[in-house]
């Protein structure tokens, strides 16, 4: 459609100067290019693309994907590709950041409170925090998990805690490759929300029964173990990863969470594999390993 010139005249170009700020507006929300309405204003023909794929938000491409999504038998392979994008998680780029300390420090009163006034004072909220004896009577390991802002400086803070009479190192494992473990405990009602546990009738048995049977099948894919056995509810007991305790816990909280506790994540990093010839040098080289991360002396 041309707009100057002796079209401008014409009945349509009031209704054209209304139309086009539309599309203006409906190109942008798709994710077309913006040479279409320079395209439509010149008359030059523009061909849309067949298919607009987005790993955001799939459903924008087409208003009934929600429910087609939960075909499992698609045979083309644009179903297929939609249903990956679909499934695939975004990246998480939160501004928060999960950072996992250990500690090795002099078992005397007072240390814990050093440590954790060093964290506090420059601001640091501590997520779990775990101490116990080591094979030395003497010594003793903290493990500290840390919520901190991305671009803070933790640095600082474990130079500032290796400085502390009574801290023989500090190791940062954020970026180490390590074995990390979580004790859950937690109890589960043996009725569902909503259900006192009162009524005795056929119904209300029926349905306490299906729902520890519910609890029951979620712990077994998760592999853990019931514990404890009560008239009116049960406790749980699950270890594992952190994030692997936090989906258990996502997912029971509809079944009705009474209470529950975490002992807080504990790591060790993980063994190194070697063989017979290889050189110890050229490992080194190639794992990276930081001299200053590495016990005093």
């Amino acid at each position: 459609f041309h707009l100057g010139g002796h079209h401008s005249r014409t009945p349509h170009t009031a209704r054209m100067r209304r139309i086009i700020p539309r599309l203006l507006g409906a190109s942008r929300s798709l994710g077309l290019p913006r040479a279409l309405p320079s395209a439509l204003t010149r008359g030059v023909p523009f061909s849309a693309p067949r298919r607009l794929i987005s790993i955001r938000d799939p459903s924008m491409l087409d208003p009934n994907y929600e429910y087609e999504r939960l075909r499992t038998n698609v045979t083309t392979p644009e179903d297929a590709v939609n249903n990956i994008l679909y499934n695939t998680p975004a990246v998480s780029r939160g501004p928060v950041q999960r950072r996992t300390i250990s500690a090795l420090v002099n078992n005397h009163p007072g240390v814990l409170v050093q440590v954790t006034g060093v964290l506090a004072a420059r601001g640091f909220n501590i997520n779990s925090l775990v101490v116990a004896t080591t094979e030395v009577p003497d010594l003793s390991r903290m493990t500290i998990t840390l919520n901190v802002k991305k671009g803070s400086n933790v640095s600082q803070a474990i130079k500032q805690l290796e400085g502390l009479v009574e801290v023989w190192a500090v190791l940062d494992y954020s970026e180490t490759a390590v074995v990390e473990r979580e004790l859950l405990l937690v109890k589960m009602a043996h009725h569902p929300p909503g259900d006192n546990g009162l009524d005795q009738g056929g119904d209300s048995k029926m349905k306490r029964h299906a729902h520890r049977a519910a609890i029951k099948s979620l712990a077994e894919v998760f592999k853990a173990e019931v514990v404890d056995v009560g008239s009116q509810d049960l406790t749980i007991q699950l270890c594992g990863k952190s994030s692997r305790i936090d989906n258990f816990i996502k997912l029971m909280k509809p079944f009705g969470i009474i209470e529950s506790s975490r002992s807080g994540a504990m790591a060790v990093p993980r063994s190194r594999i070697s063989f017979e010839g290889d050189d110890e040098e050229q490992l080194l080289e190639d794992e990276g390993v930081d001299v200053t991360m590495l016990p005093p002396g």
